[in-house]
């Protein structure tokens, strides 16, 4: 047995996280530790001594990612709980996952069940659980280790992760990386000169230690697995010149030194995977003996491999340390290799078929290698159910790994493949890579297929194929001519079929014709309503969902939002039905957008219920497409620091899952932050950057330039840039959802060039749109209200009134939909407006103006009260104010004198206090009412100052008014409907 030396720091550290778990207070976050360390530096050895001094560990190992099915770690883990009846538990426990509907939640349902499950078993003490070589480990399983170390527990729960640094896979390593950040970690190095010494004399004796031990750590850096193994090969006889510089040579020696049934047993094994199972061994080696027996024979044969360390002696029985297996496999030749893995599949088969559990991903490996000796049909069959089995643990990369397998093998094996099954494997594998963020391998593989559909000539591989390419994507109004050629080509060979393929195919040419350039945008609508017009008559929903997208985006341009509103909800009623959580993702994102168009405050309520189950989904891609509204709505609420991060993570994410429509995305969200900043510099480059970027849409990128250019002071360049626009034959034809921002930014150009004509079309193109707002794209950017820029159009042409009108207008609509940024800037609008009404003194006359008119009036009390009104619009002035008017009011004696003085009120109480008929009563009640108020102090004789004001400035106030009317009735009707008198007056002009 190798002693365990070198590792008591560690060990220490792993009993201490252990004693925390156990004694901690609650609720917290679970204990977590990750070892580290290259390939065998001990982590295996230190976890073990550590389980051995800790108590029972609940131990999962990953395989090689070629190898194991999703979640395999926790499901040796998990399998020795107690409990684990949870139907959300079967996709961790390797059983039948029943069909979800929805499936947005399926995950966190997983993970919820799976805390659940540790809970319960920590109710009788810690629980610790052990994941051994997580460089492999699926990125399923990491995630649920991040969620269990994440969440708050009431609970002792312990987990403990080890791996090579060196060999982890970029998803995985990332994960690692952010546990890191608060695990104890643990990282393994080679053991000093002393600690190989004892761990050779361990090995080998005291005579070997001294012989050997300065040798054995300097050819070994102190590795405690080739010290280990050269110290057995010098043992062997081996000399010091003969020690090889890679560790197989030496597992060669010692593995010679096996019986030949041990070595074939090892051959198995090695081919079968890290865990051995007796009954799949026997089956394999074909031992011609009953059921009973023959594990006896493989038990037997396998303690002998444990004794001589190449398989360890515990439950279940590994290899001890994976270079055994690597260097076993690697020895077999190539035809030794393949009827291995065809017995290890029929083996499998058979111990299915009796009810073991067994993954479909491991008869997938095992046929795609035996490809040449059991056919492509079988390994096809089973890539394709492996597939379908990670991928509903959400387990993309990995489902896509058992397709490019079995294609790998089978080309390799020269076997041949239908045209149809080409093209299936290809655009599944394509679909599975674009849902893990491998946007660039997708495109790849159907640019591989198409050719092979091409030359089928048959319409549903050309629409699956088309499909694939049209989920992908393309840039916003740029042309996509291979794109809409290749679903043109889809449709023309299934036309008149009435297939969900040729409704797909139709509705994907539709929306790829409208987000393409001008030029191709009227075709799309035709095509739209065919294609919804065939979903409807199939009466599925999920074609359905995807055919009334490509009607909703044939319709997208300003104005459309309350019709596509209820577009959107049809789509998530059907998208519900189908069980799709991805387009009812979708449509909700759109039911927020047209939210947003329409003004209305309901668009959080819809983003929130996008943005849970978009979370759900736990794909790359979707999570970008989140990231972007995230910015949007930072950038919505003001918060410009916070929108340019989402605004810069969301375009490294989208660069990183290789979305076409990245940069677009950026520029139009920057095109915000930098109008919200108004710096110069940034306004300028900013339009120069619009003008290289939106080369297939130069109507809007030379409107937004001559808007930019304009906001930075550079009229020159605006002008340019406006000239520009208007010798575009077409620049009023494209109205797609871009429209708004390019009709928004050419009206600031024309207003700051003064240019009337151009601020005249457009205040009529942009009144039809009154109350609704400018969003870019779907909620890719709030761009304010249009009656924002209505109305500063409006005052440009002078129409005052109407401009007031219109930016209070948008002033309450920013308000009421949080856009503060925007609200201040309607405010300050209306505050740089001439005064809608005025009054100016001129000795003994009075100037009035009102909608571009004048009139002149002598000097009278009311006109100076509606002055001071005027100036002071929203503002309640009390009536004592004015009636003042600069002056000390004069207290009028009379009218102060009480009703009854003091001596008379007493006698009254004193006569109230003797005995009198009721009448009498009366009468004395009704007098002492009359002179005193109902705090009980005296009344006066007449009124007070207050009332008396009132009264008198409420008259002349009417009586000018009536004068006004005379010599200016416009300005009189306005201030009769306006101005509000009595103890409080005020003139509200809105």
């Amino acid at each position: 047995m190798t002693p365990f030396v070198g590792r008591g720091e560690p060990l220490h550290r792993l009993l201490a996280a252990h004693h925390a778990c156990s004694t901690g207070p609650r609720p917290r976050r679970a204990e977590l530790a990750l070892v580290t360390g290259e390939a065998g530096i001990g982590k295996t050895a230190l976890l073990s001594r550590f389980a051995a001094e800790a108590g029972p560990v609940l131990w999962g190992t990953c395989w090689d990612d070629e190898r194991a099915p999703a979640w395999w770690p926790w499901t040796q883990a998990l399998r020795a709980l107690p409990a684990a009846d949870d139907p959300r538990l079967a996709a961790v426990l390797g059983r039948p996952v029943a069909p979800q509907a929805p499936e947005d939640d399926a995950r966190v349902a997983v993970f919820d069940a799976v805390s659940a499950l540790l809970d319960r078993a920590a109710r009788s003490g810690p629980v610790v659980v052990v994941l051994d070589d997580l460089q492999w480990a699926d990125a399923s399983s990491v995630r649920l280790l991040r969620f269990l170390a994440r969440q708050a527990r009431g609970s002792s729960l312990l987990l403990i992760g080890a791996f090579r640094p060196d060999e982890l896979p970029p998803a995985v390593a990332g994960e690692l990386a952010d546990l890191a950040t608060t695990a104890e970690s643990i990282g393994l190095a080679g053991l000093s000169p002393g600690e190989v010494a004892d761990l050779v004399r361990g090995v080998s004796g005291a005579g070997a230690a001294e012989r050997w031990a300065a040798l054995v750590h300097e050819r070994s850096a102190g590795h405690p697995f080739f010290a280990r193994e050269l110290c057995r090969l010098l043992e062997a006889g081996g000399g010091p010149g003969d020690v090889p510089a890679a560790v197989r040579q030496a597992i060669g020696h010692r593995l010679a030194r096996l019986p030949a049934e041990c070595a074939q047993l090892l051959d198995a094994a090695a081919v079968a995977g890290t865990e051995l199972r007796q009954d799949v061994l026997a089956d394999m080696l074909a031992v011609p003996l009953p059921e009973g027996p023959a594990r006896e024979l493989i038990a037997e044969r396998t303690a002998r491999a444990a004794a001589a360390g190449v398989l360890t002696d515990g439950r279940p029985v590994r290899f001890a340390h994976d270079l055994y297996r690597e260097t076993i496999y690697a020895a077999l030749d190539a035809g030794r290799r393949a009827e291995l893995h065809a017995r290890a599949g029929r083996a499998l088969l058979r111990r299915r078929e009796r009810g073991g559990p067994v993954f479909a991903a491991e008869l997938a490996r095992h046929f795609a290698a035996a490809v040449g000796r059991t056919g492509a049909e079988t390994a096809v069959t089973w890539a394709h159910a492996a597939a379908d089995e990670d991928g509903g643990r959400y387990a993309f990369a990995e489902a896509a790994a058992h397709l490019r397998r079995v294609r790998s093998a089978v080309d390799g094996a020269g076997c041949r493949l239908s045209a149809a099954e080409r093209v299936r494997l290809l655009t599944r594998e394509a679909d599975l890579r674009l849902r893990a963020g491998e946007t660039a391998t997708a495109r790849a593989l159907l640019t591989e297929g198409w050719p092979v559909a091409v030359a089928e000539g048959d319409g549903d591989l050309l629409g699956r194929v088309a499909l694939g390419l049209d989920a992908i994507g393309a840039r916003f109004a740029m042309p996509r001519t291979d794109l809409i050629g290749a679903l043109e080509a889809a449709r023309a060979a299934l036309d008149g079929r009435g297939t969900p393929t040729e409704a797909q195919v139709t509705a994907a040419l539709a929306r790829q014709l409208q987000h393409s350039v001008p030029a191709d945008r009227p075709r799309a609508g035709p095509y739209a309503e065919k294609a919804v017009l065939i979903a409807r008559r199939l009466d599925d929903p999920a074609t359905l969902a995807g055919c009334l997208l490509a009607r909703h985006d044939s319709l997208w341009t300003p104005g459309t939002g309350a019709e596509r509103a209820g577009i959107a909800a049809e789509i998530a009623l059907a998208a519900r039905r189908a069980g799709n959580p991805e387009r009812l993702a979708q449509a909700l994102l759109l039911s927020a957008s047209a939210h947003l168009e329409n003004g209305s405050a309901a668009f959080r309520a819809a983003f929130a219920e996008y943005a849970y189950v978009t979370e759900q989904l736990r794909q790359p891609r979707h999570d970008y497409y989140l990231r972007i509204r995230r910015a949007a709505l930072a950038l919505l609420d003001g918060d410009l620091d916070d929108g340019e991060r989402l605004v810069d993570e969301a375009a490294a994410l989208g660069e990183g899952v290789g979305d076409s429509d990245t940069g677009n995305v950026r520029m139009s969200q920057r095109l915000e932050l930098v109008r919200a900043r108004g710096d110069p510099r940034e306004l300028r480059r900013t339009a120069e950057e619009a003008v290289r970027w939106w080369i297939g849409a130069p109507a809007h990128a030379h409107a937004v330039a001559a808007g930019f250019l304009a906001r930075a002071g550079d009229l020159e360049g605006a002008r340019r840039e406006a000239d520009t626009v208007l010798a575009l034959p077409d620049w009023r034809a494209d109205r797609s959802y871009l429209w708004s921002v390019f009709a928004g930014e050419l009206a600031v150009a024309a207003i700051a060039l003064d240019d009337r004509p151009l601020c005249e079309l457009l205040l009529g193109d942009l009144l039809p749109l009154a109350g609704s707002c400018a969003v870019n794209g779907a909620l890719v950017c709030f761009m304010g209200a249009h009656d924002h820029r209505i109305g500063l159009l409006q005052a440009r042409l002078g129409d005052v009134e109407a401009a007031r009108r219109s930016l209070s207008s948008a002033r309450a609509v920013h308000v009421r939909l949080g856009a503060r940024l925007w609200a201040e800037e309607s405010g300050r609008a209306m505050a740089a407006l001439p005064p809608e009404a005025a009054l100016h003194r001129r000795g003994d006359l009075w100037e009035l103006r009102y909608q571009g008119r004048s009139a002149v009036l002598r000097d009278a009390k009311g006109l100076h009260d509606l002055a001071v009104l005027l100036d002071r619009p929203g503002v309640e002035v009390p009536a004592v104010e004015l009636a003042a008017a600069g002056r000390v009011m004069v207290r009028d004696r009379i009218a102060e004198e009480p009703v009854l003085d003091r001596a008379a009120v007493r006698a009254y109480r004193r006569r109230l206090a003797d005995p009198v008929d009721e009448a009498e009563r009366e009468r004395l009640l009704a007098e002492l009412r009359r002179a005193t108020r109902p705090g009980g102090g005296a009344r006066p004789l007449g009124p007070d100052n207050a009332e008396r004001a009132r009264k008198a400035v409420t008259a002349r106030i009417r009586d000018a008014i009536k004068r006004i009317e005379e010599v200016l009735p416009a300005l009189g009707r306005h201030l009769d409907r306006t101005v509000r008198t009595g103890h409080l007056c005020r003139y509200d002009p809105h």
